[in-house]
């Protein structure tokens, strides 16, 4: 939100299909997909001067910080409905996940935090693994995105592409 791209700016972990990963959604009406996604690369390039920068008692606050909001009560009944049938329907059966994850948040070192940020966020980690999904809007130009980017495996079959991936483990 900084920079202003677009009308709709976040990141969060996303689990679909019980495979878990972290999202960066932009959404920008004035902004084509290609240049977005040049954005939110050097976003993430840009993550290792934060985390260099982040003293050991700024790290600490951030995981309390997290930490409270694990813990938070839901402010509904339909918050917590939806949270537990979350759970059942991934057949995961961990009604007390936020409490788990809390716990847990407790003892990771800022430098573990490092090692999973260069092994699975940053390219070009060959554990880093990366699906994007553009859609252009009317007010964008789609012969922008003839520039060829590297690494870039564009699926032209899908129906092949899905017969020739390996299925990922469930996350429980």
């Amino acid at each position: 939100t900084k920079e202003q791209r677009g009308y709709v700016v976040d990141c969060s972990p996303w689990v679909t299909y019980r495979i878990l990963g972290f999202c960066f959604r932009v959404q920008s009406s004035e902004y084509n997909p290609v240049y977005l996604q040049g954005r939110i690369d050097s976003f993430i390039n840009g993550l290792e001067e934060l985390f260099d920068g982040l003293d050991d008692e700024s790290f600490e606050n951030y995981k309390n910080g997290l930490t409270a909001k694990l813990l938070e009560k839901d402010p509904s009944l339909s918050y917590e409905s939806n949270r537990y049938w979350g759970q059942i329907i991934d057949k995961r059966y961990m009604f007390d996940l936020s409490e788990r994850e809390a716990e847990e948040l407790k003892s990771i070192p800022k430098c573990d935090v490092l090692n999973w940020y260069e092994t699975f966020l940053r390219q070009p980690s060959p554990h880093c693994r990366r699906l994007a999904v553009r859609v252009w809007g009317c007010n964008t130009n789609s012969l922008e995105a003839d520039t060829p980017l590297k690494s870039v495996q564009a699926i032209k079959d899908l129906a092949a592409f899905k017969m020739s991936s390996n299925f990922y483990p469930a996350i429980c």
